[in-house]
């Protein structure tokens, strides 16, 4: 997949292109029907990248945040969010990236994870290892919770469904914890520097797709919370696959991961 890894690199120039033009400071957000936020950067870096596969791959879909799924003709897709970290970026804070994956037949084959305000950039494709630059990728060694640094979502989101007593056990099982989820949360795993993220709220394909195949080929496993496989609109757990299923276990114990 030489070409296609190429041309996935084009597509983040081209959503950096639109979105560094609008970064740094404060900007308007608007929620969208699912209360998730929007800013108009969401709308056109997304629309820069539809347009280019439609010039290059006319036949091939596109699945994107912000207009959903146009399947195409030739069973490959486009996964993009084209700012996940919205209200980072609309802060000014730059820990937000842009996620591109592609499809075939279903199953995400290569992904690119961008960072363009950090000048970091991140991409894997299925058997060929995961990047950042040039540098390979590997998730850590940490073999036990008890040493594990593990990063979650807002407290916020646990404390609204009735579950900050499951947030509080995985805090008192771990060594560390920091407030930190998105895609960077996926990346710090795949490169060792944490050794888990667990994600309370709602996730999507396009959260998911290309940080899977990053994770997955630093040798990471990615599953819901519950240690189900990925869907559409369940929460998202990510680790070095050593401490996932005692990761798993603490959350049963609270009760909180099979409501």
């Amino acid at each position: 997949m030489i070409d296609d890894l190429a041309f996935a690199h084009e597509l983040a120039d081209a959503a950096a292109a639109v979105t560094l033009s609008w970064f740094g400071g404060r900007l308007p957000v608007e929620l969208k029907g699912d209360d998730t936020p929007v800013t108009e950067v969401d709308l056109a870096a997304e629309q820069a990248v539809r347009k280019a596969v439609a010039a290059r791959f006319p036949q091939d879909g596109v699945l994107g945040e912000e207009e959903g799924l146009d399947d195409g003709t030739s069973g490959r897709v486009w996964v993009v969010d084209p700012v996940d970290g919205t209200k980072l970026f609309a802060e000014g804070i730059p820990l937000w990236t842009t996620l591109i994956a592609l499809q075939v037949e279903g199953i995400p084959q290569l992904g690119i994870a961008d960072a363009p305000a950090l000048r970091e950039r991140y991409h894997a494709v299925r058997g060929g290892g995961a990047w950042r630059g040039d540098r390979r990728l590997s998730v850590s060694d940490v073999r036990d919770l008890g040493a594990s640094f593990v990063a979650h979502s807002p407290v916020e989101e646990w404390v609204r469904a009735g579950h900050e007593e499951q947030l509080l056990a995985i805090a008192a099982a771990a060594r560390a914890t920091r407030g930190l989820t998105d895609a960077w949360g996926h990346l710090l795993v795949a490169q060792g520097s944490m050794e888990a993220v667990v994600e309370h709220e709602p996730c999507y394909a396009w959260d998911w797709s290309a940080t899977g195949v990053i994770v997955e080929e630093s040798g990471g496993r990615m599953t819901t919370r519950r240690g189900d496989a990925p869907v559409a609109g369940e929460d998202l757990m990510v680790t070095n696959g050593r401490v996932h299923d005692e990761l798993v276990r603490t959350q049963r114990r609270e009760g909180g991961s099979d409501d």
